[in-house]
């Protein structure tokens, strides 16, 4: 990143501005999506004006995604103003990285999906693959997923906002782990709203798992493409996409295929860079509008 926040954008490092962030990410979340579940279970207070506002709630667009991108700009504005916001923004199409890195984001977790399935195979799975016959649909779902699919609701916060501080104060690997499970835990509502098909009455142990492994990979890529959110939305873009393509994980041999990759790749990344720094192209001036 060529930007970098000036030190009025900064006041301090308190651990307060993270908490308020995380805060500010459930309340916008949960409050939308709670509705949903209370709904979808059929419970009622019998408090006419309540339930009729929890309806109410429930049948609005699914926009509580965007709780940490809304978090993010609304603290980035309130330390940094308009152009602390304009270089957040800019941050996603930023492509000043090298292009090798394009490969751990976009076809890594294509080749790990497909490598579970076929695990998946060999122990005698049929997968049900949701575009079969007509692959035409393949990058039409890889754009719907990277639009409104997480991507674009989720990575300013996570990873534009929350990851730095996180790496500042425990180092990457620490760090990581600890925005994996809270990532994990943000998306608990969707395990119990009908209208998240791929999460919806799924293993929450195996899902937790699998996102703090994920959180680890993204640091490991966004240490290493100078802090760009444009790889770490195409990752988690390809990540999502991948699942959905070759759906490894609704097998038990292909998750734990899955997983046990997952894994593989992140003990090599440790064991490869430390537990400290992910890589050596980090510098004090590379981030923009991270951490307020």
């Amino acid at each position: 990143m060529n930007a970098s926040p000036v030190a009025d954008e900064r006041p301090n490092n308190s651990p307060k501005w993270l908490v308020i962030f995380f805060s500010l990410t459930f309340v916008f979340s949960w409050a939308l999506w709670l509705p949903k579940v209370v709904v979808a279970s059929g419970t009622e207070t019998g408090i006419a004006v309540i339930d009729d506002l929890v309806v109410g709630i429930s049948v609005l667009p699914e926009v509580g995604a965007f709780g940490p991108t809304v978090s993010a700009l609304l603290l980035v504005y309130i330390h940094g103003g308009r152009d602390g916001v304009v270089r957040l923004l800019k941050r996603a199409i930023d492509l000043s990285f090298s292009r090798r890195w394009l490969f751990p984001a976009v076809v890594l977790f294509p080749v790990l999906a497909i490598g579970a399935l076929g695990v998946a195979v060999v122990w005698g799975v049929e997968p049900t693959l949701p575009w079969a016959g007509e692959a035409y649909v393949l990058p039409i779902a890889f754009v719907y997923i990277l639009f409104l699919g997480g991507p674009l609701q989720e990575e300013l916060g996570w990873r534009g906002y929350a990851l730095e501080p996180l790496i500042e104060r425990f180092g990457a690997f620490a760090g990581s782990l600890g925005l994996g499970l809270v990532w994990g835990v943000w998306h608990l509502p969707w395990f119990y709203m009908p209208s998240m098909t791929m999460y919806y009455q799924r293993p929450l142990v195996g899902f937790m798992i699998t996102i703090t492994l994920l959180s680890v990979v993204m640091t490991w890529v966004f240490q290493n493409t100078g802090g760009s959110l444009a790889p770490m939305i195409l990752l988690h873009a390809s990540f999502n996409w991948s699942l959905w393509a070759f759906p490894a994980i609704e097998s038990d041999a292909g998750g734990q295929a899955f997983i046990g990759m997952l894994l593989a790749l992140v003990l090599l990344i440790v064991f490869r860079h430390g537990r400290t720094d992910f890589s050596s192209l980090r510098s004090p001036t590379r981030t923009a509008t991270s951490h307020q």
